[in-house]
């Protein structure tokens, strides 16, 4: 009997007895959200491990042991273009979608492929991720294991035969698994998964990525510990008089970010578009940039955060901190714009850490009375950068306040976030993520491909035969047509078809408790006005927008607004259907 004989019978077994203790539906999903938040926590450390090895076989046991210390010296500009190169050839060879830095091809997953991730990308990221950071290459881990939880979470899915939703719900798993043990922080791993990649705030989806990431984050402790990030002062507010120089960090940090973003894909632009090299040598091309620019400033290595600690708990000089802003997003956009793969979260607290430590430095020297020392402004400036970049202040409030363990100068950073997230999506509304995606023309809103959804219109799912309900049924028999068909909301329409309003379940439910008021109402006694009616050329966007506004499953079509004539319904259930079609289609045909 082979392995997945094996698992598939153990799976029959299980939901067999599950069924048969009655226990809750959802508590199969949840054993699989403890399996993918162990392997996902293990990933995490293992990943760890690649990096430290890397790093050690280059920067300790590599030049510096073959040739003299003067000479190893120069070579550390070589080292990030070792690790391209080797980055670049894993990647043409066995896996381009790990190329970059990974969330964006997570989400990609979600909207466009039911969660669907090929198995060989948790160890490919795992190598290639070590590889770039363990070179020097400016880049975090928590992209790489957000990809790697996915894939394995995606896996598990798969392996066990779960639902599509189901699956999508086991990638988010792995997504919070992956950010919890990377950055000890288990609460923004889940509040990450849920504002950004799944898009989804139901209890059904929570609580199986709360277990994930509880238990990837305990493994995570134990193996690699349980200090917060960064060990930092405890900053406070000094005074509400700083609450306007917050603001205006926020606002600027807003702008930095977006600047940020368009620095990151201006370079990977060109070297997707424009540069004509082999594709397996433009990350070792990018590995030399970075390396020349990490030559003379050695903290712009991905595996050295000494710059962000001296920010948050000293006072660098001004123009050294206007420098390394510059610097990190030059190395940071060569790094991954070229083709290597990692994270962007740890970029973007490197230079949001010295964004705010200079922006404090000024406020210290312009307003001594009333600013707090720069390593306050430090700390903010790292959830300003955060936020304006992913477009989530609710997940970099948790980062920061999970990485540092500092709840008390909360305010600032709210009112930091919020400004920052409100200026970058004011300028740009795509955020550093949903960027990659936009390039490809397959842009992702609330986990979603908007191009199907606006490039499908809705002629095709108008169904005509639904039941309808004359302004003058009485209540009884709204009731039996209610008992009697399997939808839940109908249109009301007049005896010339024009459509006047609906009828929802929601609408009938009051009434059931005044059963003497009942016999004496009429259709137009209990309907709603319509809220929102469709046309047949109106998009599956326009639609779906519609329903979700005003949380209906189905929706009248009309001939057009001023005549209102009744055409049939479409309901939400097939436009999901639908675009899942369409989603599985156009993978197809990319693939």
């Amino acid at each position: 009997m082979n392995a997945k004989k094996f698992f598939r019978i153990w799976q029959i077994k299980t939901l067999r007895k599950l069924y048969k203790y009655n226990t809750p539906s959802d508590f199969y999903l949840l054993l699989l959200a403890g399996v993918v938040g162990t392997l996902t926590g293990f990933g995490a450390y293992l990943l760890n491990l690649i990096v430290e090895f890397v790093r050690f076989g280059l920067f300790e046991q590599g030049g510096f042991q073959v040739f003299s210390d003067q000479t190893a010296n120069y070579l550390r500009f070589i080292f990030p273009a070792v690790g391209g190169l080797a980055v670049g050839l894993l990647t043409y060879y066995f896996s381009p979608e790990v190329k970059g830095h990974g969330i964006p091809g997570v989400m990609e997953a979600v909207a466009n492929k039911g969660g669907y991730i090929r198995r060989r990308v948790a160890v490919l990221t795992s190598l290639t991720s070590g590889i770039t950071i363990g070179s020097g290459g400016s880049a975090g881990k928590e992209g790489p294991i957000v990809q790697i939880g996915a894939a394995i979470g995606s896996g598990i899915g798969q392996f066990f035969h779960v639902s599509q939703q189901r699956v999508k719900v086991l990638v988010g798993c792995g997504t919070a698994a992956g950010l919890a043990a990377v950055f000890n922080a288990p609460i923004a791993g889940v509040v990450f998964t849920i504002e950004i990649i799944l898009v989804d705030f139901s209890l059904s989806v929570f609580t199986p990525i709360v277990v994930s990431s509880v238990i990837a984050t305990a493994i995570s402790r134990y193996l690699i510990g349980s200090s917060p990030m960064f060990a930092i002062p405890e900053y406070t507010l000094n005074s509400p008089a700083e609450f306007p120089l917050y603001l205006v960090m926020g606002i600027l940090g807003g702008v930095l970010s977006v600047i940020f973003i368009k620095t990151l894909y201006g370079v990977e632009d060109i070297f997707e578009q424009k540069l004509t090299l082999p594709e397996w040598v433009k990350p070792a091309l990018g590995g030399l940039l970075t390396g020349v620019v990490a030559f003379w400033i050695p903290e712009l290595y991905g595996f050295d955060d000494s710059a962000t600690h001296t920010a948050l708990v000293g006072r660098p000089e001004i123009y050294l901190l206007a420098m390394l802003v510059i610097a990190k997003i030059l190395a940071t956009s060569f790094t991954l714009g070229s083709g290597c793969t990692g994270g962007l979260f740890t970029p973007s607290l490197f230079i949001g850490a010295m964004f705010g430590a200079l922006f404090g430095n000024i406020a210290g020297y312009m307003f001594p009375d009333i600013a707090a020392p720069p390593g306050a402004y430090a700390l903010v400036g790292m959830g300003v950068v955060v936020a304006g970049t992913i477009h989530a202040p609710l997940s970099a409030l948790l980062i920061i306040f999970e990485v540092t363990t500092d709840y008390k100068i909360i305010l600032p950073l709210m009112l930091s976030t919020a400004a920052s997230t409100l200026v970058a999506r004011w300028l740009e509304k795509e955020s550093i993520y949903t960027m990659r995606i936009s390039f490809f023309s397959n842009r992702i809103s609330s986990g979603r491909n908007i191009d199907i959804l606006q490039n499908k219109r809705i002629t095709n799912l108008i169904i005509t035969e639904a039941p309808v309900i004359l302004d003058s049924t009485g209540f009884d028999e709204i009731l039996n047509i209610l008992m009697n068909t399997r939808y839940s909301s109908f249109p009301v329409i007049n005896k010339n078809k024009k459509v006047i309003g609906i009828i929802a379940m929601r609408d009938l439910r009051p009434i059931l408790f005044d059963r003497d008021l009942a016999p004496l109402l009429l259709a137009t006694d209990v309907m709603s006005e319509n809220i929102f009616v469709l046309k047949p050329d109106d998009t599956m966007a326009e639609a779906l927008r519609k329903m979700e506004i005003d949380d209906s499953e189905l929706l009248s079509v009309v001939d057009s607004t001023e005549t209102m004539i009744y055409q049939g319904v479409v309901t939400k259930e097939n436009i999901l259907r639908r675009y899942t079609k369409e989603s599985l289609l156009l993978t197809k045909n990319r693939d």
